[in-house]
């Protein structure tokens, strides 16, 4: 069974968040998983003998409507038919499901270009959007209808998944941001392409937060953090940091839309 590489990109803005990504990553997945970061100048801090730095380059050009060109560039170098791919400010929260994730990756095949790791098709996306799959191992995995026919299922999406390579480099283009890629991407490429995209239900490989976002500017987000957790983080802040504060964000409508509206406790439980 193959054991897929993490990839996280950064920039240097937000590379401060990557000591936190890499506490939480060896904390509750570890350190028998490599960890790439793929950024632009080196932190400057330690990294953990399972991370790597990879410089895409001196500076980010074209700020944020490059992101896909380096990502191009780099993914179409390396020999990996699988990878694992986040962002930097996903903090991996609470333990990942090692059973859920080697069960993901036997359902790897050549139609198959996305695996969520996440609750993303249960709890975040229209449910006449998702069927069920198959059951293997006792989990139960659920799939994206083959089209949205005009709405947007998010196939391109940067939570935690395992990528197929060939099916990641088809929907991407030069000179497109973030949410180019997440949406032209999606409806324009993905859609109705005949890949699948797959992800369990009711137990995930990864339970994750996102700490930074322009919704909250100049906030760390410690919303759903264990208290032993934040205190570490405190610690591992430093002064020079471009954010330093830490605060939880406390709407209750969220990424996961959970019955109920608890997805704290539906999620982390």
């Amino acid at each position: 069974m193959i054991n897929p590489t993490v990839y996280i990109s950064t920039c240097d803005a937000n590379i401060f968040v990557v000591k936190y990504f890499q506490y939480f990553f060896n904390k509750y997945w570890g350190k028998h998983m490599k960890v790439k970061v793929l950024g632009f100048n080196p932190p400057d801090f330690e990294l953990e003998e399972n991370f790597e730095f990879i410089s895409l380059g001196a500076e980010q050009v074209g700020g944020a409507n490059g992101w896909s060109n380096y990502l191009i560039d780099f993914f179409s170098s390396i020999e990996d038919e699988y990878f694992v791919y986040g962002l930097d400010d996903f903090m991996i929260a609470r333990k990942v499901d090692e059973e859920v994730f080697a069960t993901a990756l036997t359902l790897l095949d050549e139609k198959v270009g996305r695996i969520d790791l996440q609750p993303s098709l249960q709890y975040a996306r229209p449910q006449n959007f998702v069927q069920s799959h198959v059951r293997k191992e006792g989990i139960e995995f659920l799939s994206l209808v083959d089209s949205g026919k005009g709405t947007n299922l998010y196939q391109n999406a940067a939570a935690f998944s395992i990528w197929n390579k060939k099916w990641f480099l088809k929907n991407i283009r030069r000179d497109w941001s973030p949410w180019d890629w997440e949406i032209t991407g999606s409806m324009s490429y993905a859609d109705g392409d005949g890949f699948k995209v797959i992800g369990s239900k009711d137990r995930w490989a990864v339970r994750k937060l996102e700490i930074l976002s322009g919704q909250w500017p100049n906030i760390i987000n410690t919303r759903g953090i264990k208290p032993e957790d934040l205190e570490e983080m405190k610690k591992l802040s430093k002064s020079s940091d471009r954010i330093t504060t830490f605060k939880p964000i406390m709407e209750e409508k969220w990424y996961y839309e959970v019955p109920g509206g608890n997805w704290e406790q539906t999620i982390f439980f």
